[in-house]
């Protein structure tokens, strides 16, 4: 099977399976939704149905990550956080990171269901030592760091494209030019405690109504009525400066500037 977030990599990679480049044919595409994803990428996972040949398939744990960060609970509706957000104590210092939960409880869970229920497998029976089921990921050779061995002794992660030795500028590259008139998505839950300041600007330029929300969900998580400041007691950021969400992408996008204009007027001789 074929793990699908729907942003570049995944993309590319389904489309370079469907043409048995990689390997053998996929039996099957699964797309774990956590109700955060970004429009363009839902609107992606539509287009893919339509162009692979093999089953593209949607599922969820049975809850909206989104509506769970909005009332601080978790897959189980316990008052818990479950986005690694980022910490600091009531002075403002730095305190810490939340530990991350999401990946596993609305990603990895929902996926390996789906691959249990279509082995024949009752929840939570033993999988046979027979079985071996081999999971495609869309990691390449610029974040090979990623990459894991499966939790499950019965599932085996494979990264085609990093046997293919490709980039993920290689990917760009390839989908441009077979499909020049599409832009590839990125696949990241709207509010992503671990977005890049790139990718904060990216949004607000891009999809002001997300970025509207992420902006309302930050200051949410610091409102006194919110689990978030009972159970960590500390201040929750989305963004790693510890700066209310619109705060601090201004002032990533002016650092950002500053760096420019200071990389354009400097010619290397202050330190000689």
């Amino acid at each position: 099977m074929l793990s699908l977030g729907g942003g570049t990599q995944s993309t590319v990679l389904a489309l370079l399976a469907d043409q048995e480049v990689l390997g053998p044919k996929p039996d099957i595409a699964i797309f774990a939704d956590t109700d955060w994803e970004p429009e363009a990428v839902y609107q992606n996972i539509t287009w893919l149905r339509d162009k692979l040949s093999y089953p593209v398939v949607t599922v969820t744990n049975g809850r909206s990550l989104r509506d769970d960060v909005i009332s601080g609970t978790n897959t189980s509706g316990a008052p818990w956080l479950t986005i690694p957000v980022w910490l600091s104590d009531l002075d403002g210092n730095p305190a810490g990171v939340n530990w991350r939960q999401c990946t596993s409880n609305y990603k990895v869970a929902p996926i390996q269901r789906e691959v249990r229920r279509r082995l024949g497998l009752a929840h939570r029976s033993p999988v046979p030592a027979t079985t071996l089921v081999e999971m495609w990921l869309g990691i390449t050779t610029d974040e090979s760091e990623r990459m894991r061995t499966a939790q499950e002794p019965w599932i085996v992660n494979r990264y085609p494209l990093i046997d293919a030795n490709m980039s993920r500028d290689d990917c760009i590259d390839w989908f441009n030019a077979e499909y020049p008139t599409r832009n590839l998505p990125r696949s990241a839950c709207i509010g992503c405690p671990f977005h890049s300041d790139d990718a904060w600007i990216a949004i607000r330029n891009t999809d002001p109504d997300a970025y509207a929300e992420a902006i309302m969900i930050d200051t949410m998580l610091r409102n006194d009525g919110h689990n978030a400041a009972r159970m960590f007691r500390k201040q929750a950021f989305l963004h790693h400066r510890r700066l209310p969400l619109s705060v601090a992408v201004e002032r990533s996008e002016k650092d950002r500037q500053e760096a420019t204009h200071w990389s354009n007027e400097c010619v290397g001789l202050c330190g000689i």
